[in-house]
């Protein structure tokens, strides 16, 4: 068996990382840990944004894209999407994130090209990460 050193992850993958420790360590209000050797119990901190609220009335079925509408539509999108952009899926998504806002996590494959992976900001009481798997037509930018 040769020894082969591990491929060094993509700045992309190193960015990742780094936003998902950074939005853990903000979670975290305190850590108390046992005197006995059990797990330690964390605390977390509330979120000062409350829930977007979502009239579910309002969707409607919307028709499937065609490949030239798909294409035209990943064109004015090439302009703004990418990893690490800040974004909002919008309010008439039939998403079940949406009216929620988060950064681009991870562009799909070619096969998936139409939809992005968004990791949302906590909002309320949430302690655990959220990665939405939702539509480009969905995905607006948030000017920072």
């Amino acid at each position: 068996m040769i020894d082969r050193p591990s491929p060094s992850p993509s700045p992309d993958a190193r960015w990742r990382t780094e936003y998902r420790q950074a939005r853990a360590a903000e979670r975290i209000a305190s850590v108390q840990f046992d005197l006995f050797g059990a797990a330690p119990i964390e605390q977390f901190r509330r979120s000062g944004r409350p829930k977007p609220v979502v009239d579910r009335k309002r969707y409607r079925a919307r028709p499937f894209l065609t490949k030239d509408e798909q294409a035209a539509m990943l064109a004015t999108a090439a302009n703004w999407l990418h990893v690490r952009q800040r974004v909002r899926i919008s309010a008439d998504s039939p998403c079940e994130f949406a009216g929620r806002e988060g950064v681009v996590w991870r562009l799909c494959s070619p096969v998936f090209a139409d939809r992005v992976y968004v990791y949302l900001d906590s909002v309320g009481n949430e302690r655990s990460e959220k990665i939405a798997f939702a539509e480009v037509r969905d995905v607006e930018p948030i000017e920072q």
